[in-house]
């Protein structure tokens, strides 16, 4: 018995060590008193290991969208863009679940049904059949901006804004789902607090000036809003995709990133209309 009881006391205090973690920062804005001329601001840094990336354009569905696209191979999958009509999606994993734990629950991809099929944020809202497996969605159009919490058991967390700014990372940030961050992500809190102190700096806030956030390298090599990793074999930040989209008028959008792995200081740009 006593072997027993040691054994769980040594897994509990496992699952309350930092952890590395495949990561994203998310963040947002808006409304004419936080973003420039009005509209919404949506921005994603993509942590993880170093691998292949690539920009497309898809017109498969109702609306064509520009996303970035990330994997090994040739399978390659979405990681967050903007369609013509203004309806920008990104992702984060939730990584305060072990990650053993998240690929064994059922799961279902958002993003591409969303931004192909979908105008505005109430629309991908009501996809309630989208939201399964546990992640996080920032969403955006031209009036308002959302992040969404999707918990294992299916509860679903929602903040709206249209008048200011939000952010997330890797941890749930919902009170009454505090218990599904089982991993204590040191580096998902240092990311999510460092943002939301630039976020207090200066509005409104202009695209450009959110590219500057998203190089932010104020918390070292493995704690950054930038990641530049502190040795080759750590999460490292992958790609910038940064979307604004005017009150009216085309959304414009910024991806910065690596093609090919082994590309880190040679990120290639793209920055277009979508239209």
């Amino acid at each position: 018995m006593r072997g027993k009881w040691l054994l769980s006391m040594l897994l509990a205090g496992a699952l309350m060590l930092p952890v590395p973690a495949r990561a994203c920062t998310l963040f947002s804005a808006a409304g004419s008193d936080y973003v420039e001329g009005g509209g919404t601001l949506l921005v994603k840094n993509r942590d993880w290991t170093p691998q292949e990336q690539a920009v497309r354009l898809v017109s498969s569905g109702r609306y064509l969208y520009y996303g970035l696209f990330a994997g090994d191979g040739s399978k390659l999958a979405l990681k967050g863009g903007v369609n013509e009509k203004g309806l920008a999606v990104v992702s984060a994993s939730a990584s305060s679940i072990p990650r053993k734990e998240r690929a064994a629950m059922p799961q279902r991809s958002s993003m591409r049904k969303m931004l192909a099929n979908c105008a505005t944020v109430d629309e991908a809202l009501q996809q309630q059949d989208l939201l399964v497996g546990p992640k996080f969605l920032m969403l955006a159009d031209r009036q308002k901006i959302v992040y969404v919490e999707v918990a294992p058991d299916g509860k679903v967390n929602v903040q709206e804004v249209q008048q200011g700014t939000l952010a997330h990372t890797n941890h749930y940030l919902a009170p009454e789902f505090q218990s599904y961050n089982r991993l204590k992500g040191v580096s998902s809190h240092k990311r999510y607090d460092r943002i939301q102190s630039l976020l207090q700096t200066g509005a409104p806030f202009t695209l450009d000036r959110f590219l500057e956030f998203s190089t932010d390298r104020h918390d070292g090599p493995d704690n950054s809003i930038w990641r530049d990793g502190s040795t080759e074999k750590k999460e490292q930040t992958l790609g910038t995709i940064a979307i604004h989209i005017p009150a009216s008028g085309q959304p414009e959008i910024y991806i910065k990133y690596r093609q090919h792995p082994d590309q880190r200081g040679h990120e290639k740009i793209v920055r277009m209309t979508v239209e």
